[in-house]
């Protein structure tokens, strides 16, 4: 399996290079998925692509962000550049932006970042279709499924290292109703890794473990992955270097982890969904970051200086201080003490997060070319030198061929000597040389000529990748829901009353169970369509197939590519697609979106689901109710809200209404109503504009960033 790593600066680019990586991911300035790490300018762009590339890296560059109309001409300059100074592929999310790059660049090589939520075979399928080569599957995937996936012919890459996104993968609008700064616009928040309320405790909540499946890649392998991939631009040059070295090894799972846990550790790690019981095991509530490698319980304490029997700390060592399994503070070293920025206690944990002496042994590896090289030197004849490294080779001649020598003649020693002189060119060689007796060559030609053959071999590797061919178009053919006005969703039929009916013009059902939906009345008076939610895992797909054929439905919503390949029905693109401009697919416009599109629905209301919960909020399965509240650190109220196919699923919701019935918004037309939880006389206070309480009109006035 190829290895991918995350390049988010120079000094992460050389230590994933030096340490093996097969391919690394890195962004520019603009439109990648992690606009806070360091990137590349456009000069360091083509330095980096060439470094990779003479050994043999590729390089995926992240133009994986939303993309507002605006910004699609400043986005296709980014992927020209890209391509242009040899970027091997580009990881995408934006159907818009897509359907751009087939059209302008149809020969650059695309992935679908793993924002696009690809976690099942139709979702493969789907976005081969609109040519697409690989897939970044959502951490999500359940085993079965990427079985499933490889069956349809897609390159597939999965995520064995780093952090797991609590949300499904792509569909995290947290920040970005928060604070209008946008996670699928690269610019997280992180209002995951806060403490919240629940059930009376106090804790990181919807704060998850690390992920660390180096004692599955045997499964993964015969699944069918053909990629795996580390997850960090924004950690450290230590943390990529360590990764990628133990990924590259074959040391038992054991030390493996333990070496891994030395450069960062959240929580212990988890399997993401590869388990079984995964669901129960995602969250560590004790700590948001990185809680290291155990050292000892802390033995004495003078004022804030804590010692650990046995242990003696490197100048740079950091430490994390935790109590019954909760972070209380860090300590850092100064004057040969460990010195801790709380009140420390005499059995409080010391777990040291960054290990000053291990980070210079990491960042010292220097990878080096194995190279072999032929000299011949001949009266008569030009100096040759045939210089050959992984399948590559070149021919140099010198311009003066050699003389006779009138003293001491030049030996193959001399010559030894001069081409192991490799310091602009991290070569190895391995040097022949044919002389005859008698012959002289002056140092300095000889030093001349050996740089023309390292310069030769040295663009000849950088040049080899990629290698390009025209990609397939794209073709995402499907009958297209045409309708126009005003679209209520409710999660049970039995809400809607005649009074209701008259004043839309089509239902939307967005059932809380998927397996009840044939049991529900469909007698609504207005046609119905079905909202098919963000996630189809393994046996949810039979389930959400029987519901979308019921012929009561003349169309379906669709949150997620998987929707093309279960039903031929007309769809409607849904808020789970994120369009956020002009697109010519029928779509209901995002919620984070800071504008209207002409073609769209616009979320006129609704409580926005800013997550989905694959995992379970309590520590084991319970007789739930299916309704819950996460209350945060202002005492803002989130609800919990719970559906199910043949697996169960959450959704957080936004703590006030998304509501576009002020005196700015009357001019809309077509319009969706979320309404789903409300009761009859609710809905009908959300139509008359009468809906009481707190409320946010989204980005519309604040702006998208």
């Amino acid at each position: 399996m190829q290895l991918v790593a995350p390049a988010g600066n120079v000094a992460a680019l050389k230590a994933a290079v030096n340490n093996g990586a097969d391919a690394v991911y890195l962004g520019m300035p603009q439109f990648g998925a992690r606009a806070k790490a360091q990137n590349f300018g456009c000069d360091e762009f083509a330095s980096a692509v060439e470094y990779a590339h003479l050994f043999g890296t590729k390089v995926f560059v992240t133009l994986n962000t939303l993309i507002k109309d605006g910004e699609m001409q400043a986005a296709l300059d980014a992927a020209k550049h890209a391509y242009e100074h040899g970027a091997d592929a580009a990881i995408v999310q934006d159907i818009r932006f897509i359907k751009l790059l087939k059209r302008e660049l149809p020969e650059l090589t695309l992935h679908a970042s793993t924002q696009m939520g690809i976690h099942n075979a139709d979702g493969a399928r789907a976005v081969l279709d609109i040519g697409i080569s690989r897939a970044v599957l959502a951490r999500e995937t359940l085993p079965e499924d990427i079985a499933e996936i490889k069956k349809t012919g897609i390159d597939i890459e999965f995520f064995v290292q780093g952090a797991l996104c609590i949300c499904f993968s792509g569909n995290c609008y947290f920040s970005s109703l928060a604070s209008s700064y946008s996670g699928n616009r690269g610019r997280c928040m992180q209002l995951c890794r806060k403490k919240y309320d629940f059930h009376g405790k106090s804790g990181y909540f919807l704060s998850a473990k690390d992920i660390c499946l180096y004692g599955k890649l045997d499964r993964l392998n015969e699944l069918g992955v053909d990629a795996i991939k580390i997850e960090g631009r924004m950690r450290s040059a230590e943390y990529v270097a360590r990764a990628v070295s133990v990924y590259k090894s074959n040391m038992p799972k054991d030390a493996a982890e333990k070496a891994l846990k030395t450069v960062f550790n959240r929580g212990d790690y988890c399997s993401a969904y590869l388990d079984k019981d995964a669901p129960h095991k995602i969250i560590y509530s004790g700590a948001q970051s990185n809680i290291g490698v155990y050292i000892g319980r802390i033995g004495g304490v003078k004022g804030h200086s804590v010692t650990v029997d046995g242990f003696t700390p490197h100048a740079d060592d950091g430490f994390k201080i935790m109590r019954r399994g909760s972070e209380i503070g860090g300590a850092s070293v100064r004057g040969g003490c460990i010195i801790a920025d709380c009140a420390a206690r005499t059995g409080d944990e010391l777990r040291r997060t960054f290990d000053g002496k291990q980070s210079e042994l990491l960042l010292s590896t220097e990878r080096k070319i194995p190279v072999s090289v032929d000299v011949s030197l001949m009266l008569g004849k030009p100096p040759t030198v045939e210089a050959s490294a992984d399948g590559v080779c070149v021919a140099v001649d010198g311009e003066t061929p050699p003389q006779h020598a009138t003293g001491r003649g030049i030996t193959a020693s001399d010559v030894v000597r001069a081409f192991e002189k490799t310091a602009e060119h991290p070569f190895a060689p391995k040097i022949q040389a044919d002389i005859k007796d008698g012959v002289f060559m002056p140092v300095s030609e000889l030093n001349a000529l050996r740089r023309a053959a390292y310069a030769e071999l040295n663009s000849a590797l950088v040049k080899r990748l990629p290698v390009r061919q025209r990609q397939q178009p794209f073709a995402l053919e499907h009958r297209y829901f045409d309708g126009k006005g005003v679209i209520l969703a409710v999660d049970d039929t039995a809400a809607i009353t005649e009074e209701i009916a008259a004043r839309v013009d089509y239902i939307a059902l967005s059932p809380r169970d998927y397996t009840l939906v044939k049991r529900m009345p469909t007698d609504v008076g207005k046609p119905m369509l079905l909202e098919m939610p963000i996630t189809m895992r393994g046996q949810d797909k039979d389930i959400l197939r029987d519901a979308a054929a019921l012929e009561c439905f003349v169309g379906v919503i669709s949150n997620n590519y998987y929707t093309f390949g279960l039903t031929d029905k007309p769809i409607l693109l849904g808020t789970g697609h994120n369009i956020i401009g002009e697109c010519d697919i029928p779509h209901i416009c995002s919620f984070e979106a800071d504008r209207m599109t002409q073609n769209g629905f616009a979320y006129a209301f609704g409580y926005a689901p800013m997550m989905t919960l694959c995992h379970c909020p309590y520590d084991k399965c319970v007789n739930c109710s299916g309704e819950d509240v996460l209350t945060d650190e202002q005492g803002r109220r989130f609800k919990l809200r719970r559906y199910k196919a043949a697996h169960c699923y959450w959704r957080l919701l936004n703590c006030v209404p998304h509501d576009l019935s002020s005196s700015a918004d009357k001019h809309i037309k077509n319009k969706y109503y979320d309404c789903t939880g409300m009761t009859a006389a609710e809905i009908l206070h959300v139509l008359d504009g009468t809906y009481s309480g707190g409320r946010t009109r989204g980005n519309l006035s604040r702006g998208l960033k």
